[in-house]
């Protein structure tokens, strides 16, 4: 009997000049899953897609992958380049543009809700160390301090389930004037750094709710960020990370590294770098080619095919401008990169990332909504997300740095329980079973996919200066798993 093969649609774009996300549905068909071999897959349509969104101004530049449970990673593309006419702020010398390669690393916004914080619950869950109906005030979590104004009955899975009563956004916001963080009113732009850690602690213990506990979905980063210290404390009680993991610059932000001062975002970021990230022994999400188990070599990938994978730093040469918007066929450079997807990109690596949001003046006064300026620059390479930045770049709902092909591994392995003293079936189904029809989600992941028909690809995008975005598909007549929030 041939087993269920389950396909993932991975894509992720920068949007720093650009228009609006392309529309992916019906660019992959899953049910041409279902003949035996990638080889009778045909991928031009995404091809055609991809290409054709880059000359209509939607995206300077994107990678695209696709993923089965059997086959790992099928299809593996990049296409165009970092901006639209002029170089990255990062390469100003580089006036034909900075094509975008298959190993580029994106920050994925808040794929860091799934990515990062949603895997490292799962983990800790299996490992029968955070128990989901536990009281966020229980003095083994954040203690009886987070009770206030309402808190005490939200629970982690109300976390997960983001019913936990909490706004979408803190209010104000970490990163505005108002709120108070020391580095926000420093010229010409504040830095990315930590010296508000406890600020943004105390604040999140103080935080009111806007509406009951468990009555309403409503997506929130707070229930993110507040998972992140979440996790952090239970992986610094029971030992899996010590300050020996820790980030020196992170513990510099709080009170002798005191959990309650902060800390427990430190923590937070070494368990995901240790335990979601890199948790093999080749410090790479996963030691198998072409990102499966079982290794098998696929002529679909676009760039390396090595059975070991590497990184390699952006091209400089001028096949991929904005006048000819084709895919980057071959990787650009044999240069290694010295990095790794996680938080926190070292400066020398900036360069390597694509450009993300125009936090300016001029692009204020077009987009509105966006509110002021808070960096005053483009930004590349550090956290897009304000509160995230304000917060050191470290946080649970957003801060991630990844390359598709990593995230992409990180999916096979999940959709296969290939490693299962990692996250098992039984885990992964715990967590992606719809907990409320009426909420549509899992723990921590979108069920939205349950209510369309298996044929066809859910989208759900993100309304975001980055575009990251991830569709599930599956056989007719395969039970159906939710996608992931973004």
């Amino acid at each position: 009997m041939m087993a269920a093969r389950v396909a993932w649609l991975f894509t992720m774009w920068a949007a720093a000049m650009a228009g609006t996300q392309p529309d992916l549905k019906g660019a992959f068909d899953p049910a041409a899953a279902a003949p035996p071999g990638p080889g009778s897959l045909s991928w031009s349509p995404i091809d055609q897609l991809l290409t054709e969104s880059i000359a209509q101004g939607a995206f300077p530049g994107c990678v695209a992958a696709v993923a089965d449970d059997i086959e790992g990673i099928l299809y593996l593309k990049a296409f165009g380049n970092f901006t639209y006419e002029v170089p990255p702020p990062l390469s100003p010398e580089a006036v034909d543009g900075v094509a975008v390669n298959v190993d580029t690393p994106y920050d994925v916004a808040s794929l860091t809700k799934v990515i990062a914080t949603t895997s490292a619950a799962m983990v800790l869950y299996q490992r029968s160390l955070l128990d989901l109906d536990t009281k966020i005030a229980d003095p083994t979590l954040l203690g009886p301090l987070f009770g206030a104004n309402g808190k005490d009955e939200v629970t982690v899975r109300h976390l997960l389930l983001h019913n936990a009563g909490f706004p979408p956004d803190p209010q104000p916001n970490y990163w505005d004037p108002a709120f108070g963080c020391p580095a926000t009113v420093m010229e010409p732009s504040p830095p990315e750094v930590f010296t508000c850690q406890k600020q943004i602690y105390d604040s999140l213990l103080n935080q009111g709710l806007d509406r009951p506990v468990n009555t309403e979905y409503v997506y929130s980063d707070l229930s993110m960020i507040t998972l992140m210290y979440v996790i952090g404390t239970v992986s610094a009680t029971h030992g899996l990370t010590t300050d020996r993991d820790l980030r020196t610059d992170c513990m510099m932000g709080s009170a002798e590294g005191q959990l309650e001062s902060g800390a427990s975002q430190c923590h937070y970021e070494a368990f995901v770098r240790n335990y979601v990230l890199n948790s093999h022994p080749n410090g790479h999400p996963t030691g198998h080619p072409n990102g499966h188990p079982n290794g098998h070599r696929n002529d679909h990938l676009d760039g390396h095919t090595d059975a070991s994978p590497t990184r390699t730093s952006p091209s400089r040469s001028s096949s991929s401008s904005s006048s000819s918007p084709a895919s980057s066929s071959s990787p650009a450079s044999s240069t290694s990169a010295a990095w790794e997807s996680g938080f926190l990109p070292p400066a020398n690596s900036w360069s390597l990332v694509p450009p993300t949001w125009n936090d300016t003046l001029a692009s204020s006064s077009i987009y509105p909504s966006a509110g002021p300026p808070y960096r005053n620059r483009v930004m590349q390479g550090q956290a897009s997300d304000g509160n995230a930045y304000a917060n050191g770049g470290i946080s649970g709902h957003a801060g991630l740095f990844a390359t598709v092909r990593d995230v992409a591994t990180l999916l096979v392995e999940l959709m296969s329980s290939s490693r299962p003293d990692w996250i098992n079936g039984t885990t992964l189904k715990h967590f992606t079973t719809m907990a409320n029809a009426s909420q549509v989600s899992g723990l921590g992941l979108n069920s939205q996919l349950s209510t369309i028909p298996s044929h066809s690809i859910a989208s759900h995008p993100i309304p975001s200066r980055i575009g990251t975005a991830s569709w599930r598909a599956q056989n007719m007549n395969q039970p159906r798993m939710p996608a992931p929030f973004h």
